[in-house]
């Protein structure tokens, strides 16, 4: 049983491992080209946001029964179940932005207390019930902001 010569690999000419399909340089060329026309829009992007507009933002609030079962049904739907306390505000996201620039005062590093008050549901979760208990209150609110877009939902005052 002899050795079997192996013919060494010509990237060049030998074809059979090449990727077949789209173009592997047509889909990064309009990947960039969407990032590209996002940005001359003007349009920030931060991954942070996209989180805290799911954690914290509802408008038009969500109907509900009252407030305990707007509570229920948010922290549900949104994946927070078992998380201890979370608070929704009830704005438009151009009013909650401008907390990060014109409608806020800055409250320590990163962070910007509102100018004006936000409706505001505070849920918190009753451990022995596994249940939320909503208070719907009208509160200045403190976040922290990334690139001017909101990042973390720090308090209300």
């Amino acid at each position: 049983m002899g050795l079997r010569k192996i013919d060494p690999v010509n990237p060049a000419t030998d074809t059979d491992m090449a990727l077949r399909g789209p173009c592997p340089v047509l889909l990064l060329t309009l990947a960039l080209l969407a990032a590209s026309v996002a940005l001359t829009l003007g349009q920030r992007w931060n991954p942070l946001n996209d989180v805290f507009r799911r954690k914290h933002a509802d408008f038009p609030k969500t109907v509900s029964t009252n407030n305990n079962a707007y509570c229920n049904k948010m922290m549900w739907d949104r994946v927070m179940y078992l998380k201890y306390s979370n608070t929704f505000i009830h704005a438009e996201e151009k009013d909650i932005r401008k907390v990060c620039t014109t409608a806020g005062l800055s409250a320590g590093p990163y962070q910007y207390e509102s100018k004006n008050p936000f409706s505001i549901t505070i849920c918190t979760l009753n451990p022995w019930s596994f249940s939320y208990t909503g208070t719907s209150v009208s509160q200045k609110i403190v976040i922290a902001c990334l690139n001017r877009l909101p990042a973390f939902y720090v308090t209300s005052i």
